[in-house]
């Protein structure tokens, strides 16, 4: 009897979520095109190609590019329900060896006010002459910790083997509801075939271009071609147009029939021509995936990949002796494809696209020197935990930084964003903006203080540009409080450390100064007792320590006079003695 109820009583829940999304009206929001792309076509929103190119390159090349492989939709919304409705040509909508819900489906993520990445699996889907994916009620912390109500970030990544015509996101009526465009961050551009492109993921989010984008936190324009990634001209053209932070060249796997002369001169080309255009941006060359593995009973086909892989060693060997600065090789070994990792030998399943995303992620973590750590303080991520916009702000910075050439930065939480100075805070008006001018205007100081920050989203910051541009002498971090309620002393300290070193390492000229977190009513002990550890931590990187704390203390208990009611952020007279602190601690008179 329970073999038989069990299947009518889920078949019942998903009938009532149904039910509710047809007995509320929906209100329909078309996307005008997609992120990820190098260059929009404006005629074909949804090709990653431009038209321009399609007499430049092979056909099978162009038939490839047209598919929304790597493309997505970033929206914002207070919704929580979704359907949506897409339109793909052909009826095509599986492969021997893919499922459809990797070809033609959608794929459904979110990002939360803490920046972790949350997965929405569908409730139901079909394909026909209009697709349909209805998602249940969808649980995400929205931006500025409003509970689950308010807005959050959704990516909704597109099919990785169709060509779509259109696309549309279904609401509830009522509902705010924006669609967001590029930001401002350096992306990944991508060059390689079918695996890139890829087969045979379940889905479109297990590709391991969007997992590496993801973990990376960094756009990966995706120019994967399945059986025609052959490092054509032309796409090296177009990618030398895209002001990337990062090159992958992967498209060895397409070219085991190829003459090594004739790779080498393809790959001499694209590399002169990215250099010329971007001389100082890494290029990662890759072997072949398939090149390695120990358990493959087929050694004609292993020896095929292999010789592949030992094909662009050979010319990645020849132009470093060569002096050719900036490449680097992703080798099969390091990739690492198993007994589990593949359909039929060559193209990788969900475990072998992970291995892929886990294995550039690793290199490229090493070229870029953007590791990250295993305790939380160690791993750069974004927040939207305070109620504006955080990216927006953190490219504000970068732009100042650029423009204004200031002479120090100072990096921090609220209690800094909401000093003075600009970028100004969205939320309130500055709370020290005399004491700013007094103290900070006059030592060029820029403002890099990010409501609700901790360390980690400091150390975010740092890997994606707000020290690129930078060239004065002094750089301030005051940063900890906001981990207190969520690690551990030792936890807080090693992030500082980890930190610290990665400034250092981008700014070795500058003069690093740490400070101890300011004292708080709740916690009090706790950060007094922190800040001699702090001060090791100091020490240890080369650093200047510095603690304001006696400043705000009357006896052994806060000054409550020189804050607001929540005994954590100064009030106007607070914000004068830190001004007069920070601006002793750059003139060398702090004591």
């Amino acid at each position: 009897m329970k073999k038989v109820l069990l299947p009518l009583l889920a078949a019942a829940m998903l009938h009532n979520v149904a039910n509710a999304q047809q007995q509320r009206s929906l209100e329909w929001h078309d996307a005008k095109g997609a992120l990820g792309i190098c260059e929009t076509d404006t005629a074909n929103v949804y090709h990653r190609l431009p038209a321009y190119l399609q007499p430049l390159i092979t056909k099978g090349a162009w038939n490839q590019s047209v598919r929304s492989a790597g493309e997505y939709l970033h929206f914002r919304t207070t919704a929580r329900h979704f359907r949506i409705k897409f339109v793909i040509q052909g009826k095509s909508y599986a492969m021997p060896h893919m499922p459809a819900t990797g070809v033609a489906g959608v794929d459904l993520y979110a990002k939360d006010a803490n920046g972790a990445w949350n997965w929405s699996p569908p409730f139901e889907y079909r394909f026909g002459d209009t697709c349909v994916y209805n998602y249940r009620p969808v649980k995400v912390i929205a931006r500025g910790n409003t509970g689950t109500d308010g807005m959050a970030d959704y990516y909704l990544y597109l099919p990785l083997y169709s060509i779509l015509e259109w696309i549309s996101v279904g609401t509830f009526e009522g509902e705010r509801f924006e669609y967001l465009g590029e930001d401002a961050d350096q992306p990944i551009v991508a060059y390689g075939t079918s695996i890139m492109q890829g087969a045979v993921a379940s889905r479109p989010g297990m590709a391991w271009t969007n997992m590496l984008s993801r973990r990376l936190g960094r756009e990966v324009k995706n120019i994967g071609l399945s059986g025609n990634g052959r490092y054509e001209g032309p796409i090296f053209d177009l990618m030398s147009g895209v002001n990337a932070r990062l090159y992958i060249l992967d498209c060895m796997p397409n070219l085991t029939g190829f003459s090594p002369d004739t790779v080498e001169k393809r790959l001499r080309y694209g590399i002169a021509k990215l250099q010329e255009a971007h001389p100082d941006i890494p290029i990662l060359l890759a072997e072949h995936a398939d090149g390695n593995p120990d358990f493959e009973m087929d050694t004609t086909l292993v020896n095929k990949y292999h010789r592949a892989s030992v094909t662009v060693s050979r010319i990645y060997d020849k132009l470093k002796a060569e002096g050719v600065k900036h490449i680097y090789l992703l080798t099969e070994k390091e990739i690492g494809l198993d007994i589990n990792s593949t359909v039929e030998g060559t193209h990788p399943n969900d475990i072998g696209m992970m291995k892929y995303a886990l294995a550039y992620e690793k290199k490229i973590r090493k070229i870029l020197n953007e590791p990250a750590g295993d305790i939380s303080t160690q791993m750069p991520v974004e927040q939207y935990r305070d109620g504006y916009d955080w990216r927006r702000r953190h490219e504000e910075v970068m732009a100042a930084v650029r423009d204004r050439h200031p002479s120090a930065i100072i990096f921090g939480n609220s209690i800094i964003n909401y000093w003075g100075g600009e970028p100004k805070p969205e939320k309130a008006a500055p709370r020290g903006q005399d004491s700013w001018e007094k103290y900070m205007g006059p030592a060029s100081v820029q403002n890099a203080g990010f409501g609700y920050d901790r360390i980690e989203n400091v150390l975010w910051r740092i890997y994606h540009g707000e020290l690129d541009d930078f060239t004065g002498s002094a750089i301030i971090v005051n940063i900890g409080t906001n981990n207190l309620g969520l690690n551990t002393d030792d936890e807080i300290l090693e992030g500082l450390d980890f930190l610290v070193k990665q400034i250092r390492l981008r700014r070795p000229d500058a003069t690093l100064y740490l400070g101890g977190i300011l004292p708080r009513r709740a916690m009090l002990g706790r950060v007094l007792a922190l800040n001699p550890r702090i001060s090791k931590v100091a020490t240890a990187n080369g650093c200047k320590y510095f603690d304001l704390s006696k400043r705000f203390l009357k006896g052994n208990a806060l000054n409550d006079a020189l804050f607001l009611p929540d005994g954590l952020h100064p009030n106007a007279k607070g914000y004068a003695l830190l001004g007069e602190g920070i601006q002793q601690l750059l003139q060398g008179k702090l004591k």
